[in-house]
Order: structure tokens, then sequence, then C-alpha cells
């Protein structure tokens, strides 16, 4: 009988696959990082069909790996694959768009017995209105929301909620090449300044909510069945009062939490509707103790929730990869 195996897809900035990768080694699962920053290059695959049966091989530091040989895939990030050695623009554009639809096709053709998480999944998860729509149909408390670029209407529910209105990104951060040309625009607090000007309203829509009054923030991180619950303590700071990530947190107070059995189970089944196993949930517990949902993303971040509050989350992901193994 085989030892389990499980492919990681990333890139060289994730200090995430590393603490994977060592609790896997813990449980004596064979373990295989294809770095996106290498591909092609040192990382390199290949797709076949023969008699009607098809294969993916991986191509890792000299090494060669049949796709089948993988129980499951750890599907963290991809770095858009280039071309540099083509002159011609147009030509490289469409040299790193064919690089591109090889290495996302050759994932997908693969059959693992588990994901973490499947790239449909992932993209499907990304929509914030189907969030917000999933949420508050298993029961979460949800803002006050509209979704429009009309200038009359928003300003329409800036007098309806008396002012206290935020604005946030309805598609999130727009994925660049690199880490460092990532472009974030945090949650932000409306002001009537903010409203006299019809261009930028109608430029495109936004996500415009009530304000929920905070006593804490809380970041959930769920892997499987395992509920993860981390307090930040937001409030202690002004530039935190409205969106913690614009402070970062590593200036906050960190804390795990024991959540509620009731609010926990809802975060396991809104990952089971987007077809999930691991992901970051925000939430946000009011002065009278309401937990509020703001978003979920496929792609949280964990590491620094770890480091601060010794929750251990890299042992359950690595845990459920390894039970994935199915064959002999």
């Amino acid at each position: 009988m085989r030892s389990p195996a499980v492919l990681i897809v990333t890139h060289g900035d994730d200090d995430h696959a590393p603490l994977v990768s060592a609790e896997l080694d813990k449980l004596g699962t064979q373990v295989v990082l294809f770095d996106t920053d290498d591909y092609p290059g040192s990382n390199d695959l290949t797709f076949g069909v023969d008699a009607g049966l098809s294969a993916v091989r991986f191509r890792v530091d000299g090494r060669e790996y049949r796709g089948d040989t993988f129980d499951a895939i750890l599907y963290r990030h991809l770095r858009l694959p280039i071309a540099p050695y083509i002159v011609d623009a147009e030509a490289r554009r469409m040299a790193e768009w064919e690089l591109r639809w090889t290495l996302e096709g050759a994932l997908l053709a693969l059959e693992p017995a588990l994901w973490m998480n499947h790239p449909h999944a992932n993209t499907l998860s990304r929509s914030k209105l189907l969030q917000l729509r999933l949420a508050s149909r298993l029961g979460f408390t949800v803002p006050d929301t509209r979704v429009t670029a009309d200038p009359e209407e928003i300003r329409r529910q800036y007098q309806v909620w008396e002012g206290r209105m935020i604005a946030k990104l309805a598609g999130g951060q727009i994925v660049g090449g690199h880490i460092a040309s990532q472009y974030v625009v945090h949650t932000s607090l409306i002001t009537n300044d903010d409203l006299q000007d019809d261009g930028a309203l109608s430029a495109c829509p936004a996500i415009y909510q009530r304000l929920v009054e905070k006593s804490y923030d809380l970041r959930v991180t769920v892997v499987g069945d395992e509920v993860f619950a981390c307090r930040i303590d937001s409030q202690r700071h002004k530039a935190a009062r409205v969106d913690w990530r614009g402070m970062g947190h590593a200036e906050l107070d960190l804390h795990p939490l024991d959540l509620d059995a009731t609010v926990a189970d809802r975060c396991r089944a809104l990952l089971r509707a987007l077809g999930l196993e691991i992901a970051g949930i925000d939430l946000v517990v009011t002065p009278v103790g309401e937990m509020v949902f703001l978003e979920i993303n496929a792609a949280g971040q964990w590491a620094w929730v770890q480091e601060a509050t010794g929750l251990p989350i890299a042992a359950a992901i690595a845990q459920r990869l390894a039970a994935a193994r199915t064959a002999p």
C-alpha cells in the first residue's frame, strides 16, 4: 500500500504552504509543491490522452509525478505565467494566455479525492452578492445592503441610514502578476462630501451597507468540519474601527474564541453551500452580542491567526488532506 500524496499549488511568496508541508511530513505524507513562479521552467506539466485514457504528468525540480499519484490538492494560489523571451508584445500575450490555460486545464483534469479548494468553487465564492444571499438564507444577520451605481439611489439610502454608510468593492482586490501589484480598496466610511460627484458614484457599482456598530471583529477559519475563531480587538484603534485590514493585524490584540455552536454550524453550512473545504469568514460582534456576517474569502490568510493564537490550523489542514487517501 502506497503512502498518501498531496500536491500543493502555490507561488514563492506564499508563507502558508511551508506550514502545511511541515505538518504533512509529520504524518508521513508525500508532498509535492508546484511553485507556479517556476512554470514554465524547473516546474512543468504535460497532458495527454492515449487509448481513451487521459493523464497529467508534472515535472518538479527534475522529478516526474503522475497526476493520479495525488489523493488531494491544496490549491493556494497561481502566479500567472510569463514568456519573457518573446519580443513581440502580441505574440507574448498569446503565449502567456496559452501557458495559463494549459496550467489551469491540466489541474482541472486531475481527479484527486479532495480539493482544498476546487478552482471552480473559489471562483464561485468570490461573488459577494451570492455570499450575502446565502448567509442570510442560512440564518446569519446581514447588514442592510444596496449594490448600485445610481447616484440618486446612493444618496437616498445615505439619508435612510442617517449618514451611517460604508462602501466596499463588489469584486474585491484586483489580482496582479506579483504580490506587490495587488490593488485593494478597504471598506470606507462614506461622508456627505463623497456623494457630491455623480461621475465618481456612477463610474461603477459598489456595495453600500448600513454601518454596523462593533464591539470587536472575528476571523473564523473553517477547515472541513473544524472551526477556529479569532477575536480581533479592532475598536481600540481609530484606524481599525471600520476595517481593521487597513491597519493590519500586527498591531492588534488577537485572541482565540470559543464560537457559539449555532454560529459555527452556520459557518460550516456556508462553506458546504459554496463547495469549499477551507475559507476565512469575517464576522462582527455588536455591543449587544449579535454576530453579523460581512464576507467569506476562500483564499483567506490564516498563518497570522495561528501565530498569534496558537490555533492548530495548519495541522487541521494537513490532517484533512492526509485523510483523503482512497487508492491502494
